[in-house]
């Protein structure tokens, strides 16, 4: 009788703990084993949505995505690690010590990203277990060498890292869907009605202002240039004057650089910045005919000496400009109240961000008018002292070639959603910086560098062309260099009513020193292309 109530307890406690067990897995455990059943028999596969595509302003496709895969391995399932190591290296390129170290650690490892389907196929026929793949997206640069340093690129995770895929990552950035496949006994996969699915979606479109032909000439004009110069880097825009909208932005650079040099990068601009001196004593009732002494082409302040490239003697204000007197412009500014004409250069955008639509740019370096000592100033109107970046500076000369406004640069045309249009960029009027009798007479005087000054070389066609050159010295070891330069010059042309507003740098050129040699002869080659390219527009005119 003891042993039968034993028993019976002995049986009550198994029972107890085996349903109580039981009840854990069906309730406290469901949803662990729920989903290992899943994976025994369900397969879901991601769906990545494309990545939008970059185009120019005429629907060129700059940057397309297109389906590939990407291979997998998960060593615990290999049949022959031996033959698996032997046929993945053989595929892949890989050296087969490093696959049986990764194999042997039994890890999960990629093994070839991005791959087309062909590929894919030969990873799978190697029949083992271990081996699988994912859906992928694989990026395409359509002329990545004349677009790499504005379009930037994409990382395996096909999230951008440079330039424009960065800046709009997250409106060209797709949204994944999936699919789920039932798996059989055998391991193989089908379609199942029933399994729930999401379609991906893809990301929106891009439409620069860019324009692939002019961004074409411009890159093998500043190539060629870089080449013969044996410079450290070449630079250009073309920029329309009316609207703002960047036509062709190339960096030139030595062994596949790819930064952009125009927008994140500042320099000192040496007499390209007169512009600012010739503006500002222009509204403070100068006058183009106005005569200034440059003595014998020196001029001493604080126990500094400020030199002219020769003596010019006695000349007129346009005279000073056409042959870029530093002396002249120094003797002008000695009238000017500082803060006023400082104020005058941030409106022109210095010292301010242009609000390009590009990762990194960089404001420039402004002083402080009421901190600088008299020769600080008199080097500042000639444009040392201070530093901007390259667009800063375009977009200055912008100003006055739209009779006195400044417009905010454009890159991005529109953004595109399907067939939806999500975003349509107008031009932008930042401010009236000087009225249109100013910039007009200003644009006259920078008539007069093309068509008898140190921007000659850039002179073709009897066109009437504004323009002035820069040739600044880099500061090296602390202190300004005789041999290492920043070329520059800028113009727009036809002259009273613009199409077309160029600006170039080169820096270090080691042929010559001076931009009226070097860079004003870039200028007229890219000029006579656009020229000839619009030749009917202008013989109508």
């Amino acid at each position: 009788m003891i042993r039968t109530k034993m028993l019976n307890v002995f049986l009550f406690l198994v029972s107890l703990v085996f349903f109580s067990y039981l009840f854990y897995i069906q309730v406290f455990r469901h949803q662990y084993y729920e989903k290992r059943a899943r994976q025994q028999h369900e397969k879901k596969f991601i769906l990545l949505g494309a990545r939008g595509n970059i185009y120019d302003r005429s629907g060129v496709p700059i940057a397309t995505s297109e389906p590939c895969f990407s291979i997998f391995c998960t060593p615990r399932y290999a049949c022959d690690a031996a033959k698996l190591v032997r046929e993945v290296s053989r595929l892949s390129g890989k050296p087969k010590a490093r696959l049986k170290k990764l194999v042997e650690d039994g890890d999960f490892f990629w093994v070839q990203m991005k791959v087309d389907i062909e590929q894919r196929d030969r990873y799978l026929a190697i029949d083992d277990p271990s081996l699988g793949y994912t859906h992928d997206l694989n990026r395409r640069y359509n002329m990545p060498e004349i677009f790499s340093s504005i379009v930037g690129k994409c990382g395996l995770d096909n999230h951008g890292i440079e330039g424009l895929e960065l800046q709009f990552d997250e409106v060209l950035s797709g949204e994944s869907g999936f699919a789920i496949y039932q798996k059989d006994p055998s391991g193989s996969i089908f379609p199942y009605h029933n399994y729930p699915e999401q379609e991906p979606r893809p990301g929106a479109d891009i439409y620069l202002t860019l324009d692939l032909q002019l961004q074409a000439i411009l890159h093998d004009k500043l190539k060629d240039c870089l080449e013969r110069e044996d410079a450290q880097l070449a630079a250009g825009l073309i920029i329309d004057p009316e609207t703002g909208n960047i036509l062709a932005m190339v960096n030139a650079g030595k062994n596949g650089d790819r930064r952009n040099h125009i927008i994140c990068d500042e320099f000192e601009p040496g007499s390209t910045f007169k512009l600012m001196c010739l503006t500002f004593a222009l509204m403070n009732g100068a006058h183009e005919d106005d005569r200034i002494d440059t003595e014998t082409g020196k001029i001493k302040i604080r126990g500094h000496t400020i030199n002219d490239y020769r003596d010019y003697g006695i000349v007129t204000l346009r005279q000073a400009v056409a042959h870029s007197s530093n002396v002249a412009m120094v003797k002008l500014s000695r009238k000017f109240d500082r803060e006023r004409f400082l104020l005058l250069v941030r409106d022109f955008g210095f010292g301010e961000l242009t609000g390009i639509e590009f990762p990194g740019e960089v404001r420039g370096r402004l002083p402080d008018g009421t901190g600088l000592n008299d020769i600080e100033f008199a080097t500042l109107v000639f444009g040392q002292g201070l530093t901007v970046n390259m667009l800063q500076l375009a977009m200055a000369y912008q100003s006055i070639a739209n009779d006195g406004i400044l417009n905010k640069p454009n890159i991005v045309r529109a953004v595109r959603k399907g067939d939806k249009t999500a975003y349509e960029v107008d031009p932008l009027r930042i401010r009236r910086v000087v009225d249109v009798s100013t910039a007009q007479e200003v644009t006259d005087i920078l008539c007069s560098v093309v068509e008898e000054g140190s921007g000659a070389a850039a002179a073709f066609n009897d066109m009437k062309i504004a323009g002035k050159t820069g040739t600044a010295q880099k500061v090296v070891n602390g202190a300004y260099s005789n041999s290492s330069v920043i070329a520059t010059f800028v113009g727009f042309f036809p002259a009273p009513d613009p199409d077309y507003l160029i600006m170039l740098m080169i820096d270090e050129p080691k042929s010559g020193y001076w931009a009226s040699t070097i860079v004003a002869p870039v200028f007229k080659e890219i000029a006579q292309s656009l020229y000839q390219m619009n030749s009917h527009h202008y013989a109508a005119k």
